[in-house]
Formats: C-alpha cells, structure tokens, sequence
C-alpha cells in the first residue's frame, strides 16, 4: 500500500505527457463504411466497420464458427430501413438495428437487434433479437482481403444484403411492399389541390393496373396544359395499352402536330421517335 501514492503520481504524469503529445493521423486497420441505399419507396442505410485477412482465416479463424459476430470489426453493424420490410418472412418496422451473424460452414443465421448502442456483441442479448433469419453461404472462387456488405440485386420491392469476405459470400433477402406504400399516396394525394396526375398514371402504366383512371387523369393534365406535346403523347401511349388503338392513333397525332413548334431539336426528335412507335403499335397507316 505505501507505494500507492508513488504509482498514482506515475500515472498522472504519463496521461498528462500522453496528453501533451501530438495526435498522428494513422490509417485504420478496419476503416468504417457507409452506405445509403434508396430502395422501394425509401432506404437502407448501413453502417459498419471493414476488417481484412493480413493473411489470416475469416471463418473458423478471426470469427469463430457457432458464435454471435458483430458482422464486421469495432463496434456494432448498423442497419436503418426506411421503411417497414420483411426479412425471411417476418416483418420488420422501420427504424435502426444492429446487425449480427452467427457463421457456420453449413448455414448461418443472420441477427436484427433493438440494441444499437452496444460495443462488438460483448452485451449481445437475445432477448432483444427482433429476427433470426438462416441463410446458405457460397464459396468464392478466389478469396476478398476485405469484408464487405453491400445491396445487390435491386428491384422496386426486393434486394439483397450480401457478404463477402475471404472465400465466403451470403446473402440475405429483404422484400417491402412499395405497392401499398405508393397507392396511399395516390389517394391521398388526389384529394389535395396539387394532385399527382403524370406520376400517378405512369405508376398505373408501369405496375400493370387498369388504366382507366390513368387515363383520366392525363386529361386533366391535358385540360391544364392543351399546348404540351408532352400530356397527348402519354395519352396515346396509355390507349394503346389499353386497346383504345383508334384513340391512341388521335393523341399521338395530335402530339406529333403540338411537336412542331418545339424549338428543342433533341426533344423534338425523341418525342417523334416515341409518338411513332405508338402509332406503329396501333396499327397506324403510314
């Protein structure tokens, strides 16, 4: 005990001289990674820490095999939909979570968690898991010297999260529901002054949906704007569509005459180019 006061004076003196010194800017052996990725009607944000080989094993070496892995290096991964999404089946809201794996040569089993404020899994609870979700690990033709997660495969209402690192990669699917996001908006946007008609009726062209409201609604558009080439052009495309062909001949036309006087030579030629293809599509008469 007497050397106490001896040791607690060394020690104030080596974090004062620490403290004194001049802070170097090293390179990080895992740096951190963000990523923000729009997807469906909103996002996924990730969030996380990159480690390397340097020569060593990923899986059954640095990340031990059957045990809870902070799917990356320092503290917790990260992920933030946007939205409300579905993985593996179960749904999960909106907002942050950490994202954990437990690797396996056969099978992993990915981890979405409340606790985002915890460090590495060293306070991991399971009783926090919001989803546990399996998913099968492929083998690498040639090992990747750097983990990363990234968002593969996008479509409007599904992607994948994939790893890859040394000879591993595996995916975890993620599916959202931009229909039922997207048609509220719909209807709730065309009860307001400022409604919606162009996006509106080309989401109802795009996704398949009975053009007869579209339809209607580019004439309002049309009623706003009787001089744009622009509203008589998508008109005809939606006839068209719907089998209307001698009506969508009329709007094309009508759009191909509203196109004279474009001063804009590349508008003026695409726009050409589109109304003929309606026409052609049709059956117009040459």
């Amino acid at each position: 005990m007497k050397y106490a006061p001896q040791l607690l004076a060394a020690g104030l003196l080596l974090a004062a001289t620490a403290q004194a010194q001049t802070r170097l800017t090293i390179p990080p052996l895992s740096p951190t990674t963000r990523i923000h990725q729009n997807f469906s009607t909103s996002y996924i944000d990730l969030t996380y820490s990159r480690p390397s080989l340097r020569g060593r094993t990923a899986f059954g070496g640095v990340v031990p095999n059957g045990t809870v892995w902070r799917l990356g290096a320092n503290t917790i991964t990260k992920v933030r939909f946007g939205e409300e999404v579905k993985i593996g089946g179960q749904t999960v809201p909106a907002g942050a979570y950490a994202l954990l794996a437990i690797p396996d040569a056969k099978e992993w089993t990915f981890v979405l968690n409340r606790d985002t404020a915890q460090w590495g899994t060293y306070e991991y609870k399971q009783a926090l898991d919001v989803v546990r979700v399996q998913a099968k690990p492929t083998k690498l033709a040639a090992p990747i010297e750097t983990m990363g997660l990234t968002v593969e495969n996008l479509r409007p209402a599904s992607a994948d999260l994939v790893l890859a690192w040394d000879r591993t990669q595996v995916a975890l699917p993620i599916t959202a529901d931009p229909d039922r996001v997207v048609m509220a908006q719909i209807e709730q946007a065309m009860k307001g002054e400022k409604k919606p008609y162009v996006q509106a009726a080309q989401y109802y062209y795009s996704t398949g949906k009975d053009l007869t409201p579209a339809i209607g609604w580019f004439d309002e558009y049309i009623k706003a704007n009787p001089t744009e080439y622009y509203g008589y052009y998508w008109k005809a495309k939606l006839l068209q569509k719907a089998g209307k062909n001698k009506e969508a001949i009329e709007a094309a036309n009508k759009s191909l005459a509203l196109l004279k006087d474009d001063k804009n030579e590349v508008s003026k030629t695409e726009y050409t180019r589109l109304n003929q293809e309606v026409l052609a599509a049709a059956g117009a008469k040459k």
